[in-house]
């Protein structure tokens, strides 16, 4: 019988059954202290002074893009290839994503295309580092600051990740991150807001919250107070005691982690270099990568994708373009980049729950099948 390869693992340890444990017999379950205690150490952890957690990534987006001030009708640019969870938000919002192309080689926004996609109704732009690799963050910064528009950095995947020596995440108006199950950090649910302004901080915790500020909400005998107005409304998104205790205790060990999934972007690397018939998505200068997968070009992807599969290994395409999707109510649009990136890339397992051998069973199989020599 083959050994399966996972595209990704889902981090547990002792400490986080628990931490759970624990807070489940305090009964403080929804709000409690790790709430704070996970907040701050993130914090520390990201090299952000504002940190606002919240109860997944979609919302933290969606509170973004309210702090960008996107109306109804605005322009918000972004890329179509991404998860859901990165662009529904736009549509959630009531505004109108404008698909901006990639570079064919890396998959990363384009910043030339970014340019020309701006219009006189842009309002904010998102970017995805995709997988874990940063984007062309600075270029794409300066181009937001020069034209006035948000930046909102997806870091769902590339926790830790830089550029330079800045981690993702401190280049933009705001920041997002993920700690769904299969995220560097496993809170089996939940994300983080990051803001450069303490003033939007502090109307995002009041958004995570339906707009309520807890500090006038309640009176000395703890029912509501009638003279607490709440003038804009927000939603249901804040991060529960729970969860915010499972990601506390992982805060320390995860940049161990990380480094693991370095290491054996290292090997792929060694292994893979070779292969006339695959191009290794690079980096771009000074930029680290988290990897939480790594990724490749190949050409007869689907053929390749089904080898691997029989044999064991889950990778991926990893995404679907968005722009397909009616809901978005866009028209269709030619991005001839991001098509030809669709068409290639291959996203293979690259995280701490692989071992070496592991690593090398995947390089051998991916060599024999763009060989046209692996049977099965």
């Amino acid at each position: 019988m083959r050994k399966t390869v996972p595209l990704f693992g889902i981090y547990r340890e002792r400490q986080m059954e628990d931490v759970v444990l624990d807070v489940l017999q305090s009964g403080q379950i929804a709000a409690g202290n790790y709430v704070n205690k996970f907040t701050e150490g993130f914090g520390k952890l990201t090299c952000q002074d504002h940190i606002v957690t919240v109860n997944d990534m979609s919302n933290a987006i969606q509170i973004a893009l309210r702090l960008s001030d996107v109306q109804p009708g605005d322009e918000v640019l972004t890329t179509s290839f991404a998860c859901m969870s990165t662009n529904a938000p736009i549509a959630s919002s009531g505004a109108t994503p404008i698909w901006v192309d990639v570079n064919p080689a890396t998959g990363q926004m384009d910043p030339d295309a970014l340019v020309r996609s701006i219009t006189s109704r842009s309002k904010a732009v998102i970017v995805y580092h995709l997988a874990g690799y940063p984007a062309e963050i600075e270029k794409i910064a300066k181009i937001c600051s020069s034209h006035g528009l948000k930046l909102i950095e997806d870091c769902d995947n590339a926790l830790l990740a830089s550029v330079g020596n800045q981690q993702v995440g401190c280049f933009g108006d705001f920041a997002i991150f993920s700690f769904y199950p299969n995220r560097q950090l496993n809170a089996s649910e939940g994300g983080a807001l990051s803001c450069r302004r303490r003033e939007d901080a502090e109307r995002a915790i009041r958004l995570r919250r339906y707009g309520i500020d807890l500090s006038q909400f309640r009176d000395q005998q703890g029912e509501i107070n009638p003279e607490c107005d709440i003038p804009e409304i927000g939603w249901a998104a804040t991060l529960n005691n729970m969860c915010s205790a499972m990601a506390y205790v992982q805060l320390d060990g995860v940049a161990h982690r990380i480094q693991r999934a370095r290491e054996y972007a290292g090997i792929y690397r060694e292994l893979l270099s070779q292969l006339s018939a695959l191009d290794i998505v690079n980096p771009h200068e000074t930029s680290v990568p988290s990897y939480w997968v790594f990724l490749v070009r190949v050409l007869n992807r689907d053929h390749i994708l089904t080898t691997l599969k029989k044999a064991g290994i889950q990778a991926s395409r990893l995404h679907y373009l968005n722009d397909r999707y009616s809901g978005f109510k866009t028209d269709r649009v030619t991005l001839p980049g991001t098509q030809d990136f669709f068409d290639h890339v291959l996203a293979l397992p690259c995280g701490w729950w692989l071992t070496r051998q592991d690593v090398e069973s995947v390089c051998s199989v991916l060599s024999q099948a763009v060989a046209g020599q692996y049977d099965l």
